[in-house]
């Protein structure tokens, strides 16, 4: 699969309004959603290697446990293989979270 259908993002899944605006002002191109019907927010960061060291700061500032978090890989369905960016090994070598893998028509 051609690498420009993936996306990969660190999601932050359990965000309070605060940590929301705080993580898109804080982290160059992160940007969140709101849950509907609640007050939580889901945070995403685009996985880029030079934004490493700030997303680590921002989990540790905020107190954010891993399990809050994942490395979310959205492709678009195609037969064949799909290959992840190695940015997503790098990534877990710094911060140890786990994989979700969503695919769109």
């Amino acid at each position: 699969m051609r690498e420009s259908q993936i996306s990969v993002h660190f999601r932050l899944t359990k965000l309070d309004a605060m940590q929301a605006y705080t993580l898109k002002r804080e982290i160059e191109g992160a940007y969140f959603v709101k849950h509907e019907g609640s007050d939580i927010f889901v945070g995403m960061v685009p996985l880029k290697e030079t934004l490493f060291d700030e997303l680590n700061d921002y989990l540790i500032r905020q107190q954010i446990h891993y399990d809050a978090c994942d490395i979310h890989v959205k492709a678009k369905r195609a037969d064949g293989e799909i290959t992840v960016p190695k940015v997503v090994n790098k990534l877990l070598k710094y911060i140890d979270c786990k994989l979700t893998y969503a695919f769109s028509a």
